[in-house]
């Protein structure tokens, strides 16, 4: 089956969720960042994605680093990747640590991911307020044709950018990179989750011309821990989220309210993605 990718032109959203709440929430989308540990895990989260890849979406799976603290084995990772139906594989990274450890085990593991049938997506880390360090490991997956994906971290730009708020440092980075010549627009980027909420980011990384696709458990889990988003309070505040871990093992409620909190959040999420003159 010949996928739909997204592009800059095309962007999508991907609804990351607990696992009761999959559905029909991820359905909203044709793109999902799935995460390594729950396919491990939940035969009920990876069986709705392998699903959802026979249906056509386009699947990256995560290595598990930003939930364990540390990637999955690559061979564990192509096992997971194949349960899930994955398209793409996110190559081992080390946050927080020197960038040439996270280009070094990218090196060594594209040829096993690209043999073993996926794509690869490769995420720029470096040491703490080391922005030249996470740009020489930009550089080196914007020019090497093996990477299809650059993952654009909220954890390792704003770590880079220590003294920029961390809900705008991607955008701040992404001007960067476009104002040096040193964006790599031919190549899909995948910005890696929210630190806050949806309008924040997404418009401009969009008038940028930067965005492919983006992740988020925000619109769902806000809302269960009692966060609507509005566009007139977005701004810095951080979402209900940041405060409290996502817990995928969380029931269904029988509370309308936060279905509306969901529907409203997802809603205004999904309405960022759409071609311009439709929003």
């Amino acid at each position: 089956m010949n996928k739909i990718v997204p592009t800059t032109a095309s962007p999508a959203f991907g609804i990351i969720a607990p696992t009761q709440y999959l559905f029909p929430y991820a359905l909203e989308s044709k793109f999902h960042l799935v995460l390594a540990h729950l396919v491990d895990t939940d035969e009920n989260y990876a069986a709705f994605y392998a699903d959802r890849s026979v249906a056509g979406d386009f699947i990256i799976c995560d290595n598990g680093a930003f939930e364990l603290g540390k990637s999955y084995e690559p061979d564990k990772l192509i096992e997971l990747g194949k349960k899930c139906g994955a398209d793409a594989l996110v190559l081992p990274d080390y946050p927080l640590a020197h960038h040439d450890r996270t280009i070094e085990a990218a090196i060594k593991y594209i040829p096993v991911f690209k043999q073993a049938g996926f794509k690869t997506m490769f995420v720029p880390q470096s040491e703490t307020g080391d922005w030249e360090g996470c740009l020489e490991a930009y550089k080196f997956a914007a020019m090497n044709t093996d990477v299809d994906i650059i993952g654009m971290s909220i954890l390792g730009i704003s770590n880079a950018l220590p003294h920029i708020h961390k809900a705008y440092a991607r955008v701040v980075a992404t001007q960067m990179l476009i104002y040096d010549n040193e964006f790599a627009f031919d190549k899909h980027h995948h910005y890696l989750g929210l630190n806050s909420g949806p309008a924040l980011e997404i418009p401009s990384l969009r008038k940028m011309g930067a965005l492919t696709t983006c992740d988020s458990s925000g619109p769902v889990w806000a809302a269960i821990c009692g966060t609507e988003y509005s566009l007139n309070t977005d701004s810095l505040m951080p979402c209900a989220k940041i405060s409290k871990h996502v817990d995928f093992s969380y029931p269904r409620t029988r509370d309308k309210n936060v279905y509306r909190m969901i529907n409203r959040n997802v809603e205004l999420t999904l309405n960022l993605f759409k071609p311009e003159e439709n929003q």
